[in-house]
């Protein structure tokens, strides 16, 4: 039950905020019943409810006798939302330094150190370019990795340029289907390599809309319409997966009752418009693992420099 209900309380989490953020969701907004909510995860509903207290004691949610459930009135928005959690976690990690002998006011500048001592470069190997952008930004602004993208048939027989960025780089990231191709350049060149795994709340996220109904991914390059059938076609039985691609399909047509996603290069290549204000941007897509991967392996690396020159 233990691991069901932080599995539940972390799903759960993760939709709330993300409606917050994307406007789907309003401080005070009524969330679905327990009872809809162990339907859909298959549990029992005592199993929900552990879950949802999990949340209400983060401040996130209310819990409200014989009324139903809430989103936690805020105000101010998700930020606002979320404030209790942060500052509990934020109490929770400077207790654990203390507890190793680490000040809290010394903290961040040991973090900052454990992050930014090296000027650490990575290169994305992708076969399309929109996953291509959407995996170097988030590698670039959160997690400071200096970050170039390669096409995956540049790999096993580099140009100069190719053969440069490889040369350069401390670190190469790829997705899933690319995998072996990296791993065979990594040895070569005794290099890290890590492969790019996504948010398990994002995809149950998106797999449910798929199942409720029709859902529109805009992206800009052909390729990764394949890309995505390759990911969400077992779970397309209904055909509702709409992948638009900039510069190919009509985006005027598309229904804007449907959920509307856009890929990070779509968007830019678009602009700000009315149409990109109303659709939803794909942001954050590693998951937790992946997280924990390009941590350890950018906090080792500085550690180890930061010895380097002490000795």
């Amino acid at each position: 039950m233990q691991d069901r209900r932080g599995e539940i309380a972390d799903s759960m989490r993760q939709r709330i905020l993300s409606g917050l953020h994307f406007g789907r969701l309003r401080p005070g907004e009524r969330l679905p019943s327990m009872r809809a909510v162990a339907g859909e995860f298959g549990v029992a509903p005592r199993t929900v409810m552990s879950a949802f207290r999990l949340l209400e004691a983060e401040g996130l949610i209310e819990l409200r006798e014989r009324s139903g459930i809430f989103v936690a009135p805020g105000g101010g928005g998700v930020e606002t939302t979320i404030l209790p959690q942060l500052a509990g976690w934020v109490v929770d990690m400077l207790l654990e330094g203390r507890a190793r002998e680490i000040a809290p006011l010394d903290l961040p500048e040991r973090v900052r150190r454990c992050l930014e001592t090296l000027r650490l470069r990575s290169v994305c190997v992708a076969g399309n370019a929109d996953q291509a952008e959407q995996i170097c930004h988030e590698l670039q602004h959160d997690y400071g990795l200096e970050s170039e993208s390669l096409e995956a048939g540049r790999l096993l027989s580099p140009d100069a340029e190719a053969q440069r960025v490889l040369t350069q780089a401390d670190l190469l990231v790829s997705t899933a289907l690319h995998v072996r191709e990296v791993q065979q350049v990594a040895r070569r060149l005794g290099k890290p390599a890590i492969t790019v795994s996504l948010r398990p709340e994002l995809m149950t996220e998106l797999t449910r809309q798929i199942a409720a109904g029709p859902l529109y991914l805009i992206g800009s390059d052909p390729r990764f319409r394949d890309a995505v059938r390759t990911i969400f076609g077992p779970a397309d039985e209904a055909g509702n997966l709409h992948v638009p691609i900039v510069g190919e399909d009509d985006l005027a047509t598309l229904p804007l009752h449907a959920p509307i996603y856009i890929m990070r290069r779509a968007h830019r290549l678009l602009g700000d418009t009315d149409f990109t204000r109303r659709v939803i941007p794909i942001r954050r897509v590693f998951s937790r693992e992946m997280a924990r991967e390009l941590l350890t392996f950018i906090v080792r690396a500085n550690i180890s420099a930061t010895a380097a020159h002490a000795a």
